[in-house]
């Protein structure tokens, strides 16, 4: 069974197109979306009535706001006091 349960957009999509390319058409629980947003990432993978489309744009499809990422970008090496 695939499994997605707190992808973001990226991760959604990447996951969507690993099932399409191994042809896997039966439910996956990929219900990431009903409980998270992807604050760095527009919602290009659309979800409609149960059915998730893989998305068809450049690379995995999903538009990444960079200037996001950097904002919300943690440095885990940083020395804490």
């Amino acid at each position: 069974m695939g499994s997605g349960l707190t992808d973001t957009d990226p991760g959604l999509a990447a996951s969507l197109h690993l099932f399409a390319a191994l042809g896997i058409d039966t439910p996956v629980d990929l219900n990431g979306r009903q409980f998270i947003e992807s604050p760095y990432a527009d919602p290009t993978t659309r979800v409609e009535k149960g059915v998730a489309r893989v998305p068809d744009a450049p690379g995995l499809g999903v538009e990444v706001d960079e200037k996001a990422v950097r904002r919300l970008a943690v440095d885990v090496l940083e020395r804490r006091g």
